[in-house]
């Protein structure tokens, strides 16, 4: 499967591209009063609104930098069993796409709860990668609140 190698902070991470819409450069970003810390803000990609969170500040806590490398990385987000909405990623560098067999990606014996969308580690030659399971990544309070239509 191909995969977007995503770097947030010093750590890397394995984007499935079968969701992946655009990668597009770090906009201003209209705030959402009162969402959670790691909900970055909205903004107009082709004429619709579209929700972007700080995948680095979901990760590790700590809020994604404004550099020359951070962009948008907007995926099909499923809100129901057959409807999906645009939800924008922010994150600090897109690196590269890599194809990776399912059989490279291993559990690290460690789960824990509060992260279902970080998924298993495979070991490329130049270091690991974690891949990341969108379809998890938001609960249902936050996703009651992004797509509120949906919900």
């Amino acid at each position: 499967m191909l995969y977007l190698i995503l770097q947030l902070g010093q750590e890397r991470f394995a984007l499935p591209t079968r969701q992946i819409v655009e990668v597009v450069p770090f906009v201003s970003l209209k705030p959402i009063p009162q969402a959670p810390e790691f909900v970055s803000g909205v903004f107009t990609f082709r004429g619709t609104l579209v929700p972007v969170v700080d995948l680095c500040r979901i990760t590790s806590g700590q809020t994604s930098h404004a550099w020359l490398t951070t962009r948008i990385v907007i995926v099909q987000y499923p809100v129901s069993d057959n409807e999906s909405r645009l939800l924008g990623l922010l994150v600090e560098q897109v690196n590269a796409t890599c194809k990776i067999s399912d059989d490279k990606f291993s559990r690290s014996g460690v789960e824990l709860p509060n992260t279902p969308f970080l998924g298993e580690f495979a070991k490329l030659d130049d270091g690991l990668v974690q891949r990341v399971n969108t379809d998890d990544l938001l609960n249902d309070e936050v996703r009651a609140l992004l797509f509120r239509e949906c919900a």
